[in-house]
């Protein structure tokens, strides 16, 4: 009786060994993927981490989470749905309910769904016949795999669908082998999260629940000829009810997205029918390149060529009784990179969901020594060996990658979001439909796809269906500079001054008319901009000369919130600018100043706030030198141009103690019919504009 017990005791040894190992590996995956966690770059891939988040950013800052959800780096419309938004209405919803910033959130959500993968591969290692300590070997080796540290905490839809999957996958299995209601249940609905989120993550695991239903109809045909098509058809009944909820959503998806994508003209290229053979590789599956970055994404992203020979060396040596299974989990590795050789060779984060199986297959090589006549340290050791080189690989080339500390973007992207509004959009030229600009700068975008920067026919309808939108720059990266036809169309479609504004390295930005006097001011603290052509005379557009409100940028009509109603028209001197006056913002109404209301016929009051700043009057000058006042004028104008006086007021506090402070005008008055009423501020009765430093607060007609 003796020996069982000396075996029980070396199993409890070997398992409290194994816990303590992989929680050794867990905690290293925590610290290499929290690497570098409040920084706001996305490093691996950022060209599609930032499609990702800019979807996220504009769903929610426009609280919309509709399925046709924006994705506004293509003009209008700006829905161009690839994945279902699960993903992203998570981070949104985290974002908001914790207070996290958005990318602090994303990574957080990636990261929590590859922990939630975890007890889906380790009760999969359970059906496949492991035992406990051996599980805990195996799954040591996912958590150590420096693309499961690097992408688990990307901005990316992977460890959802991973996630997903991973329990789809045990949900077949235990539907169809206890033909039990809750696993169905779970499959079905873990199935179709997958293939909502990523289809091409379903269809990865729908590869080894096939090869496991083939062993299931292997073992089915052994049985008597009475019982064997009646088990069969069992079979293929629970197979069937597991997949087709997940089979019928995934289509659904590809169709809804389909038609949405379909009313983008500039989008409409991503429906899946046109990006078939991108998307299966057509004429690229053997391609030498294609395989070259396929082993490249191998020996760097996954692992590195001493694990791969060492396991391999192990597995014929030591794992015989593990071979069909790893000959199988190595296949699967490589057949999904054969169905979709462009996807997997250039974008690496694809691998996240398939990794895990070669894992799995070195895992298995590794146990295959414990079970081996050698020393059971010896067998530690190795395995030791096995994990500290995986996560040396992660040291080596990924920690480097995300310990920097960033704000996110480039000084381009601070400078766009220095002169944009939020709701302002950018045209940019030279650098095909990457989301880094649009997202860093968090502005809505037109991008023009590389090879489409002279095709007109596409480019002049994308400018129309822009109308209505605040287009306020042009970025133009590399040669773009010198595509004349491409600028004069922007100047023509969107009143852009046609003088480059500034230049970052290779990008040049013309800015819309309006803004572009005031780049020098609203550009002065940011690094490595260059101003263009910058000149004291520039002309502003919005000041001396009479301006349609309706052509005004929104921002500066939002400098006319303490008017009601809004004037359609207005002329200024010195602009619209505003000043802080007894705590207060008021308008500086510097003589000529002049609004034009349109009033309905009818008897209204007007009201309104005025002074003149008390250094237009103070004793310290001469009394020569001070302003004389300024005439406040309220008058209809007739179509003709023709103005009555309707109120007048001179407001003088130099000669008039009454007149100092700010100034409250109540005045009723009658209009026949509707009409244009004028409110004037002009010099006072000699003509003098000197120091008639005036200031409005809020004016009214009702």
């Amino acid at each position: 009786m003796a020996e069982p017990q000396v075996i029980l005791q070396a199993e409890r040894r070997e398992f409290r060994f194994a816990v303590l190992l992989f929680c050794v590996a867990l905690t290293f995956h925590a610290w290499g993927a929290t690497v570098g966690w409040t920084s706001l770059n996305l490093p691996g891939c950022e060209f599609r981490q930032t499609q990702t988040a800019v979807s996220a950013l504009f769903i929610q800052r426009e609280h919309n989470f509709a399925l046709a959800y924006p994705t506004p780096v293509l003009g209008k419309p700006w829905s161009i749905p690839m994945e279902f938004p699960l993903y992203q209405w998570t981070v949104v919803v985290v974002s908001n309910g914790l207070k996290l910033t958005l990318t602090q959130a994303a990574r957080a959500v990636s990261l929590a769904c590859f922990y939630l993968t975890l007890p889906a591969l380790y009760l999969l290692l359970v059906r496949i016949g492991l035992a406990r300590s051996r599980r805990l070997l195996v799954l040591g080796l996912v958590v150590t795999c420096p693309l499961y540290i690097f992408y688990a905490r990307a901005f990316l839809i992977e460890t959802m669908a991973l996630m997903f999957g991973a329990w789809f996958l045990l949900g077949y299995v235990r539907a169809v082998e206890k033909r039990q209601v809750s696993w169905l249940l779970l499959a079905s609905v873990a199935g179709a999260g997958c293939g909502l989120v990523k289809v091409t993550t379903l269809l990865f695991f729908l590869m080894p629940a096939f090869a496991w239903t083939l062993w299931w109809f292997r073992e089915d045909w052994g049985q008597i000829p009475g019982n064997r098509a009646r088990m069969i058809g069992q079979r293929m009944l629970w197979c069937a009810l597991a997949v087709a909820i997940p089979f019928a959503a995934s289509v659904w998806w590809v169709h809804y997205s389909d038609a949405i994508k379909a009313l983008s003209k500039a989008g409409n290229f991503l429906i899946s029918d046109r990006l078939s053979g991108y998307n299966f590789g057509l004429g690229q599956r053997f391609s030498p390149a294609i395989w070259r970055q396929h082993w490249q994404v191998l020996f760097l992203d996954i692992t590195s060529v001493p694990v791969v020979a060492g396991c391999a060396i192990l597995a014929v040596v030591f794992a015989r009784r593990w071979w069909p299974m790893i000959s199988l989990l190595v296949f699967l590795f490589f057949a999904v990179q054969l169905i979709f050789p462009i996807l997997y060779a250039w974008h690496e984060y694809y691998y996240v969901a398939c990794a895990f199986a070669l894992m799995f297959a070195f895992g298995l090589a590794v146990c295959g020594v414990f079970e081996s006549r050698l020393p059971r340290s010896a067998a530690w050791v190795v395995a030791l060996g096995v994990y500290g080189l995986q996560m040396g690989g992660y040291v080596k080339d990924f920690y480097p990658v995300q310990k920097p500390i960033s704000n996110g973007g480039s000084n381009l992207t601070l400078a766009l979001r220095s002169v944009m509004t939020p709701d302002e959009v950018m045209v940019i030229a030279g650098d095909d439909w990457s989301s880094m600009t649009p997202y860093f700068a968090q502005r809505r975008a037109l991008m023009i796809r590389r090879s489409l920067e002279t095709t007109w026919t596409e480019i002049e309808p994308a400018f129309s269906r822009l109308a209505g939108e605040e287009v306020t720059a042009l970025v133009l990266h590399g040669d773009q500079i010198k595509n004349k036809t491409l600028i004069d169309l922007a100047v023509k479609y969107f009143h852009l001054d046609p003088r480059p504004a500034f230049r970052w390295r290779d990008a040049t930005v013309l800015l819309h008319e309006q803004l572009r006097p005031q780049a020098a001011g609203l550009l002065r603290d940011v690094p490595e901009i260059e101003l263009l052509n910058p000149s004291a005379t520039d002309s502003d557009l919005l000041r001396k000369r009479e301006i349609i409100m309706s052509e005004v940028l929104k921002r500066f009509q939002n400098d006319f919130n303490q008017i009601n109603p809004k004037p359609f028209k207005y002329y200024t001197t010195f602009g619209t600018s505003q000043l802080d006056f007894e705590g207060r913002k008021f308008y500086n109404a510097h003589p000529d100043f002049r609004f034009w209301f349109r009033v309905a016929g009818g008897r209204h009051m007007f009201s309104a706030e005025a002074a003149l700043l008390p250094e237009a009057y103070t004793s310290k000058m001469a009394h020569g030198d001070q302003s004389d006042g300024v005439e406040l004028r309220l008058e209809e104008e007739a179509p003709d141009g023709k103005r009555e006086l309707l109120y007048s007021r001179v407001i003088n506090p130099r000669d008039n103690q009454a007149d100092r402070g700010l100034q409250h005008i109540n005045q009723s008055f009658v209009l026949t019919h509707d009409g244009v009423v004028v409110l004037t501020i002009g010099p006072g009765p000699n003509g003098s504009y000197a120091r008639d430093w005036t200031i409005l607060g809020r004016v009214e007609i009702k």
